[in-house]
């Protein structure tokens, strides 16, 4: 028989004891807070985390529980992302915007809040413009690190916009099916996104390329290690002038053959691209990785090409694009840490893009697939050689008239 639960000192008065959720606990310590126990993220045993106040009542800790163990509570922002997720508005968007706005969902439910929950967790209608307003400049902004364990985080505009579209318009559908009252993401203004596309020279994207293949080597437990595919992403979103999201969903059926068939996003033209010794060395290696985690995983491996992706995480499934960012943002920060490039010269994946089609001979337009000619500026950052305004005249000629 299970030994009773004895009452803290300073529980505050209008919560019974005897009646608590199993896992929830008070901090004794004067601080008035309830408090869950929850794996650490290093594997080091566990750590405390904050999930209500003094003043909340007993339904609310059990709500709490049953949020945590189950379904997401009814109104929370985890709540309405999962509702919109089984609807008829979300079944009649695209394939590739629905797995956009599932990388969306998973990122937004487990952003951390100063208070130590998530935003997952946090109630739709509790949410003010003004706490909207915050969270996108954050992520826009990003912030500084304070604290030794809490490295900087750069800012992402186009991230922003991207959240605040998302969560406009999942906000606007849940109070139109009446899971929510308000929409707090309505009348935000979007931030203006940098012009700045942060490409990297040529020489700092191969050194960061080279340092992440050495990380590679070391081992997967061995410190400073990342994972094989971070260098062969870069080969190919550089060589085929592809966005992050294209790479990290190429398959066996883009790459079969001489040519790599490109699965490019918004509106932009497909096209096939000679294989290069560097892009044949990057696909090999993905492949072999992807074969000997599946078969050390043991599962069932996909008949058809399109089934078999490239880029795999560690239990054999889709890398996802937060699983590509932590180990992407991982490498950076120690690629700064050891010198190898400084802060300021850090660089996403879909800079590479940037790079690959500025170092395009020949037709850019067609070679990025880029319907019009302004979109293909916005990524073409060469500087042609042109003639000066008056050719050279030898001395004694007639200097040129204003006639």
């Amino acid at each position: 028989m299970a030994r009773p639960r004895k009452a803290a000192p300073n529980l505050p008065s209008h919560i019974d004891h005897s009646h608590l959720p199993v896992g929830i606990y008070w901090d004794s310590t004067g601080r008035g807070r309830w408090y869950i126990r929850v794996p650490h993220e290093e594997g080091l045993g566990s750590r405390t985390k904050t999930v209500a106040g003094p003043t909340a009542r007993m339904s609310d800790l059990h709500a709490i529980m049953e949020a945590r163990q189950g379904e997401a509570q009814r109104g929370t922002v985890a709540f309405v992302i999962d509702r919109h997720a089984e609807s008829l508005a979300f079944a009649q968007l695209k394939p590739s915007t629905q797995e956009g706005y599932r990388d969306y969902a998973r990122a937004i439910k487990a952003y951390p809040l100063k208070n130590g929950t998530t935003l997952g967790e946090a109630a739709v209608d509790r949410l003010t413009p003004g706490f909207i307003r915050r969270l996108i400049d954050v992520i826009a902004q990003g912030r500084p690190g304070i604290k030794r364990d809490d490295p900087a985080v750069p800012g992402y505009p186009t991230k922003a916009n991207h959240w605040l579209r998302y969560l406009r318009r999942v906000f606007g559908w849940a109070r139109e099916h009446d899971h929510v009252t308000t929409n707090p993401a309505t009348g935000i203004k979007q931030v203006k996104e940098k012009g700045d596309h942060r490409m990297p020279t040529v020489d700092v994207f191969r050194m960061v390329q080279m340092y992440a293949k050495e990380c590679s080597a070391r081992g997967p437990r061995a410190k400073g290690a990342v994972p094989p595919y971070i260098w062969a992403a870069m080969e190919l979103a550089y060589q085929a002038r592809l966005r992050g999201i294209e790479v990290l969903t190429l398959t066996d059926a883009h790459v079969d053959g001489e040519v790599l068939r490109t699965n490019r996003r918004k509106g932009s033209r497909n096209n096939l691209v000679r294989k290069g010794a560097e892009t044949e060395e990057a696909i090999s290696m993905l492949q072999a990785r992807r074969a000997a985690i599946w078969e050390r995983k043991g599962g069932v491996i996909p008949i058809r090409a399109e089934g078999r992706y490239l880029f795999v995480s560690e239990d054999g499934e889709r890398l996802t694009e937060d699983g590509w960012q932590t180990a992407w943002g991982r490498m950076m920060r120690n690629a700064v840490k050891d010198g190898v490039l400084r802060q300021d010269e850090r660089f996403g994946l879909h800079s590479l893009k940037h790079r690959g089609v500025t170092d395009t001979k020949g037709d850019k337009k067609i070679a990025s697939g880029h319907k019009t000619d302004a979109m293909m500026h916005v990524y073409d950052h060469s500087l042609p050689i042109v003639e000066s305004a008056s050719p050279a005249y030898s001395a004694g000629a007639n200097a040129p008239s204003d006639s």
